[in-house]
């Protein structure tokens, strides 16, 4: 038998190493795995009208990439694609939030807080471009990539999030929103800084949120180390809207156990459906995929 030389060796081994690579998805076994593929890395989510449906939307900034597509946990193809509906596309969307009471209407936002109200068609497929805005005094140094918006008492109102670092807090922001003005105008109210415990290293303490029907905020904080991971998340109750005073009041929580840890997976999306709570990963070079957790299991 001839023996292996040094060179062969390595090559050897370097074939073990990438095969055993190959076959090692980012996700744990309650993960749905959607697509490999940067470009449908999932950077906000939202429910739809057909409960297994959802619409997502990418952060994708170069010509010729989607924006937006449809997740159906239900189809033999669990993801398609939408074409943007307006010819100047967006750049780096990083959030998305439906508006409460209308069906098929959401939100999108990018990371310097342009918005983008979309009406979504589930018989052809088709979103529509209602209106235009911006959040106001956005773009850097912030970077937005958490929005949510609701509705109480007699008014309409909207929160963003600066995602923070290891180095600095995040910052919650959040006002009265006028909608159907011709003009989508904005007042900021208040703020509050954000700092989670974990994870420790490369952190951003808020990649996304939304609202349950308590008015409790819940987070996600990711460590993102750079484009092949190692990724993490924890998600977090944050505190709780309440309005006082005719004021939104944000009680921001004593502390933040914990409520779920995944140890693979970067949560930058999260919406809540009843008793439902909807993950999606932008997992950069390693893909997107989704977990739901029913009465917080």
């Amino acid at each position: 038998m001839n023996k292996l030389n040094f060179s062969q060796i390595k090559v050897l081994i370097l074939f073990i190493i990438v095969g055993c690579q190959s076959n090692q998805l980012p996700i744990d076994e309650r993960w749905v795995f959607i697509s490999s593929k940067r470009e449908l890395s999932i950077s906000g989510i939202a429910t739809t009208t057909n409960e297994d449906t959802y619409l997502v939307v990418h952060d994708n900034k170069m010509k010729g990439q989607l924006r937006a597509g449809l997740v159906n946990l239900s189809a033999n193809s669990l993801y398609s694609g939408l074409g943007w509906p307006v010819k100047d596309l967006p750049i780096d969307l990083e959030a998305l939030t439906n508006i409460s009471g209308m069906q098929n209407q959401y939100i999108a936002m990018g990371s310097w807080g342009f918005c983008y109200w979309l009406e979504l068609d589930l018989i052809t497929n088709r979103l529509n471009l209602i209106k235009e805005f911006r959040i106001p005094g956005s773009g850097p140094p912030l970077n937005l990539e958490s929005l949510v918006l609701w509705f109480a008492g007699d008014s309409w109102y909207i929160a963003w999030a600066h995602r923070g670092s290891v180095k600095e807090p995040s910052i919650l922001f959040w006002g009265t929103i006028d909608l159907f003005a011709e003009v989508v105008t904005i007042q900021k109210e208040d703020s509050i800084f954000v700092n989670v415990p974990w994870p420790i290293l490369d952190k951003r303490n808020m990649s996304d949120m939304d609202l349950d029907s308590d008015g409790i905020l819940w987070a996600a904080a990711t460590s993102d180390p750079g484009d092949n991971g190692p990724y993490k998340s924890g998600i977090y109750k944050i505190g709780k809207f309440q309005k006082q005073n005719n004021k939104m009041k944000f009680l921001i929580a004593d502390s933040f156990p914990k409520q779920f840890v995944f140890q693979r997976n970067k949560v930058e999306a999260l919406t809540i459906a009843g008793n439902k709570m909807v993950f999606a990963t932008d997992d950069e070079n390693l893909g997107a995929a989704i977990n739901i957790s029913i009465n917080g299991k």
